[in-house]
């Protein structure tokens, strides 16, 4: 199935928001960006994201997903990857 902005997650934990952009090009393949937001900030215009997590870009993270690379972000592990 392909990516959608309508079935976008919109996980929360520990202060912070998974927030994906879908991109879709010429051809009508859609690919995600994995945005990380401080919680308040993710619908301010102009905001950059606190962090982006490298994943496939062709599916959506499961909130585990999230959730671990969260926690591997307040440990200071930047290697952790899905």
């Amino acid at each position: 199935m392909m990516i959608s902005w309508h079935t976008a997650p919109r996980h929360k934990y520990k202060g912070y928001v998974y927030k994906p952009d879908v991109d879709e090009y010429d051809d009508g393949n859609r690919k995600a960006s994995h945005n990380v937001y401080v919680e308040g900030k993710e619908n301010f215009m102009h905001t950059l994201p606190e962090f982006y997590i490298h994943a496939s870009p062709y599916s959506f993270l499961s909130f585990e997903q999230f959730k671990n690379h969260i926690d591997k972000h307040l440990t200071g592990n930047r290697e952790f990857r899905p």
